[in-house]
């Protein structure tokens, strides 16, 4: 018989013994008849009542009394098409005195529930529990709940936790019986303490596109726990998290290894379609370096998040796509560490730790150390706490090692661990809930699961992506153009990547931006225009396809080029690494949307079916179009207003903003490789003053597209108002201005999200994007915790050198605009109170340099063996009065200058409001109506910021910046701006004339078609 046979046989024997003894001890979610096992039995029957209950529970914490949670209660779960089990159905509408009893049972029931998971809220409250199963024959491993922090106190309070876990669980469990199976593997002792660490609990920044800094202050701040778990013999377990997390955990833990001498545990994740390489990866690794770790390997928690983010930044997904592909990656791995388990405690290898519920993966593992003649104690098995008891009974009963997880912390943060919990063990495809609920067959739970190993690759799929535009359908999809395929956004870099990251820093550092001057003459913009409405005749008339096709091939150029115009926008407008790469996508996405939105306009469209007559509509070109485009997003915008106006048959004449004409020639120069006659496209770079003024003034001019300020745009509108006389159309003015946006928070909103949303909505680019939040809107009761979370959550920003791969605020776009925002901070200090002032960095390459000595230097823990290097050069030389640190004022009101003018720097404004009422009336309350955003868990809330919130661009629990072509068509009203949305459906019909023709077909009483 083959090892392969031998093992397959053994495994279906060691199930069906396991799962027997596991259904002699009961059924159910918990193993028990309780209330909350009842109500998961509903969840697991009915979709819509589960979703609604796991969305209260989320916000249950911040629910702070009774009155407030039946309200929410009954929000929740009274929603159409949401059936309630019959008792707590009752209770929900009986109302009256009973409002009060319903939400006391609930809250108990919850908290109840909790319970069942969660050990304590700290070391010394989970003892009794850790106790309890040591005497149950069952280990421990204790994590602290808490998916992130967002501030350096944060940060500093879960260090100090861990500690404490460290140092005082040793001592308080020393008294413990002696349990050989428990203290002992193969080898030898095992610690009896575990513990197991998140990193982005220790980082308030962690970013993989940072990688070497986030890897030296990771390193720093373990160094203590490290240090401490060594002196008490305590192992502790490195937690694996999103997969955007994955090689810089792996990075760390292997070299936190190699520098400390503690008993060292890893989790690994079998969901992941880069598990059977980071299997190879670690166990290379462990046995080069002769150090022996323990590897925890589980299938994941985050799988529906890790799908739902690939899908909407348009990247490959890094999971695998069924749970029997996951659990035959599962499988792999466990033969894999298997293998490399050590026979000696002086060789290097891995040993296992299965974390599973699943009878079969449990099974397999026995079967493969069974081929390879080590004993079970070579194997530890790990459970959740609070879940399938009975199972746990069965492999305690087997003599096996049993070790459960249990996460201690406060309620809030264990809410979000809690509902992952129940939504992992009620899905269709959970395998407690086949086994125990559905009683499902020992031939369907033990059967071998499919799926074979693929290698997975960072770049997108072209296959995969062209199922997303088929599904989504953003766009029409005209076989006449490109590819024949609907819309779908560029993807952006995932600077994750190791790849992406060393290519694209590269790319930045051997761009030169072109030199170009702000010096056209009145005559030579004249002879522009002259140009352009000699052209307009032809070019009106060239075949819509071959327009379009254009933009498509103007969308290749800019692809293939990407990280050049990335090198140039960071270097021309200070841009940061990220916010670069999103201007240059947004830009081919403009091309290839508009591209496919263009065909329709001008294919003529039938009205009706009245037999003998004709009735069509179609649309045609207006005439010479003016695009005067902003700083701010000095590719983006200023290529969709150009393509808008080019593929709908208008000569274009571009006049860049005078601080980025760089970026602006090399898109031009783009657009005439990719077939736009010269004479069509004009760029004619200059001072606003007079040359923009004599482009929008000239009676040659029909149409100006322009995005800019309030002043500009208002002074525009009414110069292209006046029609003298020979002017033989009226102008067409499309203008976008500024914001004043705010961004509400009520007092059931999750703060881990809204504070790092407001942060990074005011704060990103230096907050010069005019979606930018400027204002905070903040109930009373959530008040005081949000601006304490919010002030030490911007403390962790990075602001310097936009080349430096880790700055998250680079400089203000010039020294203009410098002063300008510091008069409002000025302002501000008088209108209101400075909640945070950040120190400005001034000339920030000095600053890196002296951080690169300290790091390097003898004895530093924060030494690192590579590190991304800061590309200066002297053409990229900023001044230090640009640069500007994020500014944050409490104790302003509605009526003050910094909470009605637009600033465009980074300056927040924090109302505190009583109500949700007011907190809408004072979001409504400027002249400016651009976007706007609100994090909020109820119901009602979300239903009335939908229909009052009045902004052109709504966003519900996400900042209020980062539009995408297609997606989220972006534009506003009020003194925002006049016009159609930019990267919608009706964008180009601003930039055509609408015709109609209705044809007589009826001859002499005959008509086709009767």
């Amino acid at each position: 018989m083959s090892r392969l046979t031998a093992v397959e046989t053994r495994t279906r024997q060691i199930g069906e013994e396991i799962l027997k003894a596991a259904r002699k001890g009961g059924k159910g979610f918990f193993g028990s008849t309780s209330w909350s096992d009842r109500l998961m039995d509903w969840a697991t029957r009915d979709e819509a009542f589960k979703v609604q209950l796991f969305r209260f529970v989320d916000a249950f914490p911040m629910l702070r009394t009774s009155k407030i949670i039946y309200t929410h209660l009954m929000e929740y779960l009274t929603q159409p098409g949401v059936k309630s089990p019959r008792g707590l159905g009752l209770a929900l509408t009986a109302g009256g005195l009973l409002k009060g009893v319903t939400a006391d049972i609930v809250s108990r029931q919850i908290k109840a529930m909790a319970r069942r998971f969660i050990a304590g809220e700290d070391a010394a409250s989970a003892m009794p529990a850790l106790r309890k199963l040591w005497v149950n024959g069952a280990a421990f491993s204790i994590d602290l709940l808490g998916e992130a922090c967002v501030s350096k106190p944060e940060a500093d309070a879960y260090a100090q936790r861990y500690l404490d876990l460290i140092e005082n669980l040793p001592a308080q469990t020393k008294s413990w019986p002696y349990n050989a199976r428990l203290e002992t593997d193969h080898l030898g002792p095992i610690p009896r303490t575990n513990v197991s660490i998140k990193i982005t609990s220790l980082d308030p920044h962690p970013s993989p596109i940072d990688f070497d800094r986030t890897l030296d202050r990771l390193t720093e701040a373990l160094t203590p726990i490290l240090q401490s778990a060594t002196k008490h013999g305590v192992l502790v377990n490195f937690d694996m998290e999103q997969f955007k997390y994955k090689d810089l955990m792996l990075t760390l833990f292997m070299r936190c290894c190699e520098r400390f001498d503690f008993h060292a545990g890893l989790a690994m994740q079998a969901y992941l379609k880069t598990g059977d390489d980071d299997v190879t990866r670690i166990i290379e690794w462990s046995k080069k370096s002769g150090r022996q770790v323990t590897v925890r390997l589980v299938k994941g928690a985050y799988w529906d998040y890790e799908v739902i983010h690939a899908e909407q930044m348009g990247w490959p997904v890094p999971v695998w796509g069924t749970k029997p592909q996951t659990d035959a990656c599962f499988e792999r791995m466990t033969k894999q560490f298997i293998d490399a388990v050590p026979k000696s405690k002086d060789t290097g290898g891995v040993k296992l730790a299965l974390g599973s519920h699943n009878v079969r993966s449990i099974a397999h593992a026995l079967a493969q150390l069974e081929t390879r003649g080590l004993p079970t104690s070579a194997l530890e098995l790990q459970m959740l706490n609070g879940m399938a008891g009975v199972l746990k009974e069965a492999a305690i009963a087997r003599d096996l090692r049993l070790r459960e997880y249990l996460p201690v912390g406060p309620m809030i943060p264990g809410m979000a661990y809690l509902v992952r919990r129940l939504l992992e063990n009620t899905s269709n495809e959970s395998w407690l809930k086949a086994s125990f609920y559905d009683e499902a067959s020992p031939d369907a739970l033990l059967a071998k699961p499919e799926g074979e190993r693929v290698a997975f690759k960072h770049e997108p799929d072209a296959k995969r992506r062209s199922e997303l535009a088929n599904r989504h359908r953003l766009s029409p999809a005209p076989p006449e153009v490109g590819d024949g395929k609907p819309f779908i956004n560029e993807p952006l870099r995932d600077f994750a990547d190791a790849k992406m990251r060393e290519a694209f820093a590269k790319a930045v550092q051997q761009v030169t931006v072109p030199k170009v001057a702000n010096d056209s003459t009145l005559e030579q913009a004249k002879q522009a225009i002259t140009q352009a409405a000699a052209a307009f005749e032809s070019w009106r008339d060239v075949s819509p396809a071959d327009r379009c096709n254009m933009l498509i091939r103007a969308a290749g150029i800019m692809r293939k080029r990407r990280d050049e115009l990335c090198g140039i926008i960071i270097r021309e407008s200070g841009k940061p690494w990220q916010e670069a790469d999103g201007d240059v996508c947004e830009a081919i996405d403009f091309c290839e949307y508009y591209a496919r939105c263009a065909m329709d306009l001008f294919e003529p469209r039938r009205l009706g079916r009245y037999i003998g007559e004709l009735d069509e509509t179609w649309y045609q070109p207006r005439g010479v179009a003016v695009v005067i485009s902003p700083w701010n997003f000095p590719m983006a915008i200023c290529c969709g207003m150009t393509v808008a106006a080019l593929v709908t048959g208008n000569p274009t004449i571009v006049k860049p903003a005078e601080q980025t004409p760089g970026i602006a020639k090399v898109m031009c120069e783009m657009l005439w490789e990719a077939g736009v006659p010269g004479d069509v496209l004009h760029f004619v770079p200059g001072e606003g003053e007079t040359v923009g003024a004599l482009l929008v003034r000239d009676p040659r001019v029909a149409l100006i597209a322009f995005t800019g300020s309030k002043t500009v745009g208002l002074n525009i509108i009414e110069a292209a108002g006046v029609t003298p006389s020979g002017q033989m159309h009226v102008k067409k003015v499309i203008c976008e201005m500024g914001g004043k946006n705010a961004i509400i928070i009520d007092s059931s909103a999750d703060l881990d999200e809204a504070v790092v949303g407001v942060r990074d909505s005011a704060f990103g680019y230096a907050g010069q994007k005019c979606s930018a939040c400027s204002r905070a809107i903040v109930l009373a009761d959530a008040h005081d915790q949000f601006v304490e979370r919010l002030v030490e959550a911007t403390k962790a920003l990075r602001v310097g050198d936009p080349l430096d791969p880790g700055t998250d605020v680079g400089p203000v776009i010039d020294e203009a605009a410098a002063k300008k925002i510091r008069s409002y901070i000025d302002i501000g200090k008088q209108e209101g109170e400075l909640a945070l002032g950040m120190d400005d960095p001034g000339c920030h390459g000095q600053a890196r340099a002296a951080e690169l000595a300290r790091a390097d230097a003898p004895g530093s823990s924060a030494r690192a063996t590579s590190r991304t290097p800061l590309p200066m050069t002297p053409d990229t030389a900023i001044s230090p009065a640009r640069y500007i640190a994020p500014h944050i004022f409490t104790n302003i009101t509605p009526q003050h200058r910094l909470a009605t003018e637009e600033i465009f720097g980074p300056v927040l404004a924090v109302i505190k409001v009583n109500s949700f009422d007011e907190a809408l009336r004072v979001a409504n309350s400027t002249s400016y109506k651009l976007t706007g955003a609100i994090y909020t868990r109820t119901p009602s809330h979300l239903a009335r910021a939908r229909k009052e919130f009045r902004v052109g661009n709504l966003y519900i629990n996400r900042g209020s910046t980062g539009a995408l072509v297609g997606r989220q068509p972006f534009g506003g009203f009020g003194l925002s701006g006049v016009g159609s949305k930019a990267g919608g459906e009706d964008y180009l019909l601003q930039f055509v004339e609408p015709r109609a023709c209705c044809e007589n077909t009826l001859r002499h009483g005959f008509a086709p078609g009767m």
